[in-house]
């Protein structure tokens, strides 16, 4: 089964989502970059501005990073087959279908075409325009385990063919006018190789009308939201001692490039 499939059925008009985004999303401010205190050669010039959030801020749902090693920080924080609620509270980590709430970004085509891909039964959470820098990459990764079900969708909106999503063998790069749904529960890596700054909406999203030849939802997505709004208790129920704080801060210390940041970003 391939990795990715173009969504035909979703249409929009490129140029004025373009014209939108322009006037709406990167009006909001600058961009937040993820990880930012912890970019390296290997890891660095991702970010951007947040569609949908917990909160309804565009500044919101930026907490993950990587270290140049590829240990990403689920990895480092979070034991295999464990829920660390006090590493999730601690890093404001939430469950994607908590990442709902429209920001102030969400408008004019921007709105309507996430709105259409809501009414496919597609389930987008998380959206957001992302910027990969010119001659930015991420490292190999995926976003979970081989058997958990994570996709994402792509919709380009300035890039240009040096700009690829590369997985299982393959450079895919993904044109303007389009939509894409891709596999990121498989190892994967984003690379710019030009010298312009690739712009793309992405956003989570759960096919459970089976609109998808290759991404239908098999189970109960009623359960998911029931599983998000456990976490969301046990989360909120954690209180966070002073001594995983000094010990969290400690590890983090070990990774840092750049100072500590404050406000939306981790640490």
């Amino acid at each position: 089964m391939s990795f990715y499939e173009t969504l035909d059925f979703i249409r929009y008009d490129h140029d004025q989502l373009v014209a939108d985004v322009r006037q709406h999303v990167f009006t909001l401010g600058q961009q937040v970059i993820q990880g930012e205190e912890y970019e390296t050669h290997a890891y660095k010039g991702f970010g951007g501005w947040s569609l949908q959030s917990q909160t309804g801020d565009w500044r919101d749902g930026w907490e993950f990073f990587q270290n140049e090693e590829g240990t990403t920080i689920e990895e480092v924080f979070f034991p295999k087959n464990a829920n660390n609620f006090a590493t999730l509270k601690y890093f404001n980590i939430a469950h994607s279908l908590e990442y709902k709430q429209p920001t102030q970004g969400y408008q004019g085509e921007i709105a309507r075409v996430i709105d259409q891909i809501t009414a496919f039964g597609l389930m987008p959470r998380r959206a957001r325009v992302t910027c990969l820098k010119a001659g930015s990459k991420s490292l190999v990764h995926r976003d979970c385990g081989e058997t958990d079900y994570m996709a994402r969708i792509h919709i380009p909106l300035i890039t240009n063919p040096a700009c690829v999503f590369i997985c299982e063998g393959e450079d895919l790069y993904m044109e303007p006018g389009k939509a894409y749904m891709v596999w990121v529960n498989r190892w994967h890596q984003i690379r710019n190789d030009s010298d312009q700054d690739r712009y793309h909406i992405i956003m989570d999203a759960y096919d459970t009308k089976h609109v998808t030849d290759n991404f239908k939802y098999l189970g109960d997505i009623t359960q998911l939201e029931q599983f998000a709004s456990y976490l969301r208790t046990q989360i909120d129920q954690t209180v966070v001692t002073a001594d995983v704080v000094e010990k969290f801060e400690a590890e983090l210390a070990k990774w840092r490039t750049q100072p500590k940041k404050t406000g939306y970003l981790i640490g």
